[in-house]
């Protein structure tokens, strides 16, 4: 199937594509969902349900950063925001050991999914961080290649982020 330039945009001069993002999230989705049951009731309104609405924050946050190449910056700044607490509350179920009852359909044992579920999530920001890392190197030859005119008082460019 032909990509769509609608769906697919060109990436940027320099720009890599990193399509790991999705991939990883929409699988971290699926385990979650998967998990949500092996979480006590409590818990699963404290923690899984915070972390099933992050990972589906990010998937929407990628869709925009994809999506539209004059606001990719910003978009990808959301992005990495909501992977940021999207980690940290995955740090917590894994430090509480939240995901604990053994479930009978449920072919993976607790300690097997909190497995997975980590591996996914450094897989997530691994991916993250190369986006981040090809878009702000792009940004940056784009920056060089343009000096502008403004600057601070004291004749000072203003640093890059």
């Amino acid at each position: 199937m032909a990509k769509s330039e609608f769906y697919e945009p060109k990436l940027l001069p320099g720009e890599k594509e990193q399509p790991s993002i999705p991939v990883d999230a929409e699988e971290l989705l699926d385990l979650l969902l998967r998990a949500e049951p092996m979480m006590n009731a409590v818990n699963r309104r404290r923690y899984g349900d915070r972390a099933v609405n992050l990972i589906l924050d990010v998937l929407g946050d990628f869709q925009l950063t994809y999506d539209f190449e004059e606001d990719r910056l910003l978009h990808l700044k959301q992005m990495c925001h909501t992977i940021a607490k999207f980690i940290r509350i995955m740090r917590i179920i894994g430090r509480r050991n939240v995901i604990e009852i053994q479930l009978k359909h449920e072919p993976l044992t607790p300690q097997q999914m909190n497995l997975q579920i980590f591996e996914h999530v450094a897989k997530l920001d691994e991916g993250a961080t190369k986006w981040r890392k090809s878009i702000l190197k792009n940004n940056n030859r784009k920056q060089k290649g343009n000096k502008g005119t403004t600057s601070l008082a004291g004749g000072e460019q203003l640093p890059n982020e």
